[in-house]
């Protein structure tokens, strides 16, 4: 599979998904549930960064 393959399929099955929790147990990796159960976990022999940008009235309207 190639990575625009993957990447299709990954957005796909996670389209419309609501998280439920993100977990960090080790700096080079991130684990985000979501509120149906399924999961999504990255892992990295090296530290990950972790960035979320939301639009600021996306963020104002909470």
């Amino acid at each position: 599979m190639t990575l625009d393959e993957e990447t299709a399929r990954a957005t796909e099955m996670l389209r419309g998904k609501m998280v439920k929790r993100v977990v960090r147990h080790r700096e080079g990796e991130v684990l985000i549930e979501f509120e149906d159960g399924s999961r999504f976990f990255a892992d990295s022999e090296t530290s990950l960064e972790l960035s979320i940008s939301v639009q600021e009235d996306d963020w104002n309207d909470r």
